[in-house]
């Protein structure tokens, strides 16, 4: 009995330790130990059940058959479960079968498990409309059922948001009473309210929140919270609540500067006389005696576009430079040696220069076109080929006739042809039959 009750104790010890790697994200881990949990069978049946549920939970969409079987261990002694473990059980199923496409079943255990009074069955029926693309009934699912779950009401603020009800989904973000208060929340609802193209309503819920928030903050927090809400005014327009926020501020604080040039710049938008005397109240700036401020302003630094830094001289440096460029000398050029042309007549230029270069007297043709003579008849007829056919043609030439020609007798057109068009085609061979 003793060793039984260890081998319990052990068990119920290895599946708590199974739960913590499963909670920092080793879950291959996390996995191993379940199955030796489910493997050694000495714990009892609520252990064995939250091993096989937690499988079922690692599992997810993937090894299906594995989660199947899993479930039945879960579920094979429902009476020795809480009905916490139960709620949990249950929901794992309904998802099961909605990642196994069984719809039916899915919406039937949705609603048995809804008529229980489960907190998180909103969420499973809104599961089913959003599948068919049904936004607003989910949205009257989950807020019909009256659930304070903190999973319940952000997920009606994920359905908002993906409907564009931006403020709506403030509104509703502002009803989780766990994360009131909270820097987190603070910037979410403001960012959903300037979504939504509401700025004054984000800048008066910032105003509403610093004020909550003052009597437990540390005051250097309150005082940045309570510029940014400054700027934040400023920035979208609201130049006189502005103003108004940081006199307040100096009115606590007289020694902030940074609150003062905000004022300063906030009040010049609407008031620039206002701004004037405001600007009075800045403390005097003391400069030391040792400070030479011309030798400050000559080593002023301007960045060109090649980030090279530039130094800005005096007057009177920049007159010395422009006299040290004038009194240097100028650049010998080289010169260049003279070219002149390949035929040089003595006693000045050619006189045939303005010839062109085929029609001068010196000029002498390539080889292989010196002895031709350039073609400008018909097919390649030149004037010389014409005199040279000239001399030999004797019909033109007086006292001679011309012979007559014997004419050739054309042959009779042979059958040839005809007899061979007419011989029967030979018949092709048959291939014979191959043999395998």
């Amino acid at each position: 009995m003793l060793q039984k009750r260890l081998g319990k104790a052990v068990v119920s010890t290895q599946s708590t330790g199974g739960l913590c790697l499963q909670k920092e994200g080793s879950t291959k881990d996390a996995m191993e130990v379940y199955s030796t949990v489910l493997k050694d069978k000495s714990g009892d049946v609520q252990t064995l059940a939250t091993a096989a549920n937690n499988i079922i939970c690692i599992n997810r969409e993937q090894n299906m058959f594995d989660s199947k079987k899993k479930l039945k261990i879960a579920t094979n002694d429902p009476k020795k479960l809480t009905k916490a473990q139960l709620n949990s059980i249950e929901f794992n199923a309904c998802l099961l079968s909605f990642y196994t496409n069984q719809l039916e079943q899915f919406r039937k255990k949705s609603a048995e498990l809804n008529a229980t009074g489960s907190p998180l069955a909103p969420l499973l029926l809104a599961t089913a409309h959003i599948r068919d693309k049904k936004t607003e009934q989910a949205l009257q699912v989950l807020r019909a059922g009256n659930s304070s779950d903190e999973r319940v009401q952000l997920a009606i603020v994920e359905l908002l948001c993906k409907s564009g009800a931006y403020v709506d989904a403030a509104n509703a973000l502002l009803e989780v009473q766990s994360m009131v208060g909270k820097p987190g929340l603070i910037s979410l609802v403001t960012s959903l309210l300037l979504l939504g193209n509401d700025p004054h309503k984000a800048a008066d819920f910032l105003e509403k929140a610093l004020e909550e928030l003052r009597p437990t903050s540390d005051p250097a927090d309150i005082t940045a919270w309570t510029l940014e809400c400054a700027r934040f005014r400023l920035n979208h327009d609201m130049p006189k609540e502005a103003a108004e926020t940081l006199e307040g501020l100096l009115a606590r604080e007289p020694g902030n500067i940074k609150a003062l040039a905000l004022l300063i710049r906030s009040v010049s938008v609407f008031d620039v006389g206002r701004a004037h005397e405001v600007a009075k109240r800045l403390p005097e700036i003391d400069i030391p005696s040792d400070i030479d401020l011309e030798q400050l302003e000559i080593g002023v630094g301007v960045t060109s576009g090649r980030g090279l830094r530039k130094v800005i001289m005096p007057e009177e440096e920049k007159i010395n430079e422009a006299n040290r460029r004038f009194e240097t000398k100028e650049k010998k050029r080289k010169k260049k040696k003279v070219r002149l042309p390949k035929v040089l007549v003595e006693g000045g230029p050619d006189p045939e220069r303005w010839i062109p270069r085929q029609e001068r007297s010196y000029y002498r043709r390539k080889k292989r076109n010196r002895n031709e003579a350039i073609g400008k008849g018909s097919q390649g007829l030149s004037a010389v080929n014409k005199a040279a056919e000239a001399a030999l043609d004797m019909s033109d030439k007086p006292g001679k006739k011309p012979e007559p020609v014997a004419e050739e007798p054309t042959p009779p057109p042979s059958n040839a042809g005809k007899q061979q068009a007419n011989k029967p085609k030979a018949k092709p061979k048959k291939k014979g039959k191959g043999k395998w």
